[in-house]
């Protein structure tokens, strides 16, 4: 039996029609196949390429891909790109300051420095006749108050203290009240401050104790300054360098 030409074409080309799916298929497959799962933007960018190659081969020609869209999407990319690589060069400067930090700290060494604490005054030849304070706005008036180990409280007054960091020594101090501590022979004192103002305000003050640097550690958080019986201070909490 004779077969038509007709049924020959129409087979012929149903079997062109699977084997060119079936091609599109693999390519689809094969494509889709090597997309990664990577989480910084070069290896999401290399997973969107792969798709979008993937996504025009087996487009639509009646309604092909909207180039705006692309271009949007392509943009974004990049603009992830650029802060990645951004955040990396800033981590890179941040570990370069703490290293640099870390090697002019070793320079503190004999330092004398004044950190936050309670200060104290001796009157003993060789005591520790320095103090220091803080002040975060000026102040018409800083109250010094010198107590002794009976509980004896002797005043002193400063007149128009600008805002910042002041050094004083025990000489530096005059008229106290009710009498002058510092006629009394070895004799240690414990320092405080306080600050008013003519219309009420009263501004912080940080009361500060002299320190010398015995030896510099390093940690994982930064430099720490060993100030021997004053125990340690980080490099922030130093307000004065002498």
């Amino acid at each position: 039996m004779a077969v038509s030409p007709v049924m020959t074409q129409s087979a012929s080309t149903n079997a062109t029609t699977k084997s060119t799916s079936s091609t599109s298929n693999t390519n689809s497959t094969s494509s889709s196949g090597n997309v990664g799962t990577g989480s910084t933007a070069d290896e999401l960018l290399d997973s969107f390429m792969t798709l979008l190659v993937a996504q025009m081969q087996n487009q639509d020609p009646t309604d092909p891909v909207d180039n705006n869209q692309l271009t949007a999407q392509l943009a974004q990319f990049n603009t992830a790109a650029g802060v990645e690589q951004l955040n990396t060069t800033m981590n890179s400067m941040g570990t370069l300051v703490a290293s640099m930090q870390q090697m002019n700290s070793a320079d503190w060494v004999g330092r004398d420095i004044m950190v936050e604490g309670d200060p104290k005054v001796s009157t003993a030849t060789d005591g520790n006749q320095k103090v220091g304070l803080s002040l975060d706005s000026d102040a018409d008036e800083v109250t010094v108050t010198l107590t002794d180990s009976a509980g004896n409280a002797y005043n002193a007054k400063l007149k128009n203290v600008e805002a910042g960091v002041h050094q004083y020594s025990l000489d530096d101090f005059e008229d106290f009240q009710p009498s002058d501590p510092r006629a009394q022979p070895d004799t240690s004192f414990t320092v405080s401050f306080s600050a008013t103002n003519a219309d009420g305000s009263t501004p912080s003050i940080t009361a500060l104790k002299p320190a010398k640097v015995q030896s510099v550690s390093f940690t994982s958080s930064g430099a720490v300054l060993q100030l021997g019986a004053n125990g340690t201070a980080s490099l922030s909490e130093v307000y004065l360098i002498e």
